[in-house]
């Protein structure tokens, strides 16, 4: 192909790249709760020698020493900063969290719980997900829409009554804690799993709850949303027989590269974790509660008012579907990133060094924009304003 061709293709890249990186690190307010900020330093990893080498617990490849050391120190971090006896760090993602626990551990049949899709269920794990391509029978918990939660009293007739082989806590909407005791009932004998992808980083912090002491077998979920790490996965459980279940099927059954720039990258986000988790993960509820009160007293709708909003990085607006989409697209247009749920999450923010004060002001610019109140551009010199005022992140070892 034509040189001038290729150094086109090159040269739009490039562009594009730049463009997003000054776009979304330096010019956006982003409240997408499925997000976070790594570390430089946990982001260099990802551009490391790593990111081009196998290995295999066969030791089929030569050369893995020190990546193995790597895989050994991540599982120790892990095991640590979540007090579980076993963990592993070869999921790539959180969404193949669910693919390896539900493969090890059911059979086609299998009666499986989670939260409804349409009350913010994760879909990967329903009907329109892993349910049909495992030939998994999808039961959902009884669900309180006012209070965004499962209602623990018809839970437990629910599994007394299907004695589902699996029931799976946590959900991609997830304002409050679950009452996981109180939802099992005494006799109950199967899989206990909680999916914490969004809360994983409130776990490790202390300041959510804790599964693997409250009754579950294993918690596992993504790396890169309230956890600050790089996209990712982690499993952890207490009970040695489930997880050796567990471990067995990873690979070469379900992951095969490992991809292990990205447990680096992880490594060191977990390691500030064990230095700075509960101050970080304390800041981002007071931060969520601060905003929706802020958003509440501008006469924003936001959900669960009698259960004092969330006790989590979210904070879900009171909007129907059509409302929410085109609320979306008009925060877009004013730099403000959120999702069409609404689902607005303060983990990004509350990394920026962000606190309740920033709070008020974010939920007067987002008050201000959906009513009209100010031109889109005053609203957009407003937040380039606030996201200039906090360019550094806190909660880090990248500077010291």
């Amino acid at each position: 192909m034509n040189d001038n061709v290729i150094f086109s293709y090159v040269r739009e890249l490039r562009s594009k790249v730049k463009e997003h990186e000054k776009w979304r690190t330096t010019c956006t307010l982003n409240l997408i709760s499925s997000e976070n900020f790594a570390s430089p330093e946990s982001r260099s990893y990802l551009s490391s020698d790593l990111s081009n080498r196998y290995t295999a617990r066969d030791h089929f490849y030569r050369g893995t020493r020190f990546a193995d050391e790597i895989e050994e120190l991540a599982v120790k971090l892990a095991k640590k900063l979540y007090r579980a006896k076993f963990a592993d760090v070869r999921a790539i993602s959180g969404h193949t969290c669910s693919l390896i626990v539900f493969m090890s551990l059911l059979r086609p049949g299998n009666k499986i719980v989670t939260c409804p899709p349409k009350h913010g269920g994760y879909p990967g794990s329903s009907e329109f997900g892993l349910g049909p391509l495992l030939s998994l029978q999808n039961l959902y918990f009884p669900y309180d829409a006012e209070r965004m939660n499962i209602i623990p009293s018809e839970t437990r007739n629910l599994l007394q009554s299907e004695q589902p082989e699996m029931t799976v806590f946590g959900s991609s909407f997830i304002p409050f804690p679950y009452n996981i005791k109180g939802s099992l009932p005494p006799d109950y004998k199967g899989f206990r799993i909680y999916d914490g992808s969004h809360v994983m980083g409130l776990i490790a912090g202390g300041s959510f709850q804790d599964p693997l002491r409250e009754g579950c077998n294993v918690l596992m979920g993504s790396t890169h949303k309230s956890l600050f790490g790089p996209q990712g996965g982690l499993i952890l459980s207490n009970d040695k027989d489930v997880f050796s279940a567990i471990d067995s099927k990873v690979h070469p059954g379900i992951v095969d590269n490992i991809h292990w720039n990205r447990v680096a990258g992880l490594s060191f986000a977990m390691i500030e974790l064990l230095k700075f988790g509960k101050k970080y993960s304390s800041q981002i509820i007071r931060n969520s509660q601060a905003l929706a009160h802020a958003l509440h007293d501008q006469s924003i709708p936001v959900k669960c008012k009698t259960s004092g909003f969330t006790k989590s990085h979210q904070v879900i607006l009171g909007y129907d579907e059509n409302e929410s989409l085109k609320i979306a697209d008009m925060l877009q247009e004013c730099d403000i990133i959120a999702d069409i749920g609404i689902r607005l999450g303060t983990s990004e923010v509350t990394r920026r060094g962000m606190k309740e004060r920033e709070m008020e002001r974010i939920a007067h610019i987002i008050a201000d924009a959906i009513e009209s109140r100010v031109s889109k551009r005053e609203t957009m010199k407003r937040v380039h304003s606030l996201v200039k005022e906090f360019s550094e992140l806190e909660y880090t070892l990248s500077r010291e």
